[in-house]
């Protein structure tokens, strides 16, 4: 059940996790160190089903501070525990950061300057990446970060937050329902869109509400190893692919108007670009712009795997 509004609490800060107490002990540490009045904000963890310290690790934490709080969301997925977040909330807004992540001292404070100036119904800003591991040498810093501008402004229609720095007024979470549950990660199966989703509602629901990005309330953001192998890369654009069909209306209808004879041949077109994409790149690469092959496909043919994932979702549909 929705808990109240506390007018003293300004934000929720809402940390989702899954067997990842080593991290969480991280992003739980800079939370509690803000420069932000603590009587103001309060950390909310909700542990979608962890088996390893994350419970013992968070409670050791409350012991030392008062503002912070555990809940177990038992139905595994993100947006089932963002969900659970927001419903466990005081605050006026509601932010999500990553487990993953590291938010700098000021970041509390950033929020509150940009809700008393802009009062937005949703706000966030840029993430940059983090290692605790060596990179590959093609690797750039940018693939792991996310940053629309460099200066601050309001959105866009075709511009979207991410769900690691986003704040969200917890009153327009509750009239909007929250998250789509049938968007986002669950477990080990990759999803994406939900927070894209929830934005686009918005936009529909509350055409005069203002979504805002601040280039100066940033986040780092942990790039794990795995996430620099192609094997991750792949499955993650195919996963964006496929949830897009959800996420953005592309696949409202459940094949997109084509059958899966059509759908079969437009699939075999975009390897078809895909691979010739990679054997140009190869040949006629700008190799100052792109030192290494690795960099062309990563810029240049991704796109190509989203779209297939994008087709495989629209052929499972049809006949659904």
């Amino acid at each position: 059940m929705q808990r109240p509004e506390d007018p003293t609490l300004v934000v929720s800060v809402i940390i989702c996790t899954r067997n990842r107490a080593s991290l969480l002990a991280d992003v739980l540490q800079t939370l509690c160190e803000q420069d932000f009045d603590r009587s103001r904000y309060e950390v909310v963890v909700v542990d979608n089903g962890s088996t390893d310290e994350t419970r013992r690790i968070t409670e050791d934490l409350i012991r030392r501070n008062s503002n912070v709080r555990y809940c177990c969301e038992a139905t595994c997925g993100l947006s089932h525990a963002r969900n659970r977040g927001w419903q466990e909330a005081n605050g006026q807004y509601v932010a999500y950061i990553d487990d993953d992540c590291k938010a700098p001292p000021q970041w509390l404070t950033a929020a509150s300057e940009i809700i008393d100036e802009h009062a937005p119904a949703v706000f966030g800003g840029p993430y940059y990446a983090f290692y605790q591991s060596s990179k590959p040498n093609w690797w750039d810093d940018q693939y792991g970060a996310f940053e629309l501008s460099s200066e601050s402004h309001m959105l866009e229609p075709e511009e979207f937050l991410r769900g690691g720095n986003l704040f969200i007024r917890r009153s327009l979470l509750s009239k909007l329902k929250g998250f789509d549950v049938r968007l986002g990660m669950s477990g080990q199966r990759l999803g994406y869109g939900e927070e894209t989703e929830l934005q686009d509602r918005v936009r529909e629901m509350a055409p005069n509400e203002r979504l805002y990005y601040d280039s100066n309330m940033y986040v780092h953001h942990l790039v794990r190893r795995e996430k620099m192998t192609w094997r991750w890369i792949l499955r993650s654009w195919f996963a964006s692919g496929r949830s897009s069909c959800d996420s953005s209306g592309d696949g409202a209808e459940p094949s997109g108007g084509a059958s899966r004879p059509v759908l079969l041949f437009q699939s075999i077109k975009m390897i078809i670009r895909g691979l010739s994409g990679v054997l140009n790149g190869a040949i006629w690469r700008d190799r100052d712009r792109y030192p290494s092959l690795q960099n062309h496909i990563y810029e240049n043919s991704l796109g190509h795997v989203q779209a297939l994932g994008m087709l495989y979702e629209r052929f499972l549909r049809v006949g659904a």
